[in-house]
């Protein structure tokens, strides 16, 4: 099972977002990010990388 770790912009500790997030779903104008627990979050946004092998994804903000 492969988590990640989602950061906002950077890949930088104050811009976490959410740990061990297992899927990622894009929608117009916005990422849903939901973890292991299946708490959801909604960022307004869009996906700007991930690395699946490095257990990381950034998402760019829609006012960044």
């Amino acid at each position: 099972m492969c988590l990640s770790t989602v950061y906002k912009e950077t890949q930088d500790a104050e811009n976490i977002l959410m740990k061990n997030v297992m899927t990622i779903e894009c929608r117009p104008g916005e990422v849903v990010l939901t973890d292991l627990m299946g708490a959801e979050m909604v960022i307004p946004g869009y996906l700007k990388k991930a690395s699946l092998v490095d257990g990381f994804a950034l998402v760019g903000t829609a006012n960044a």
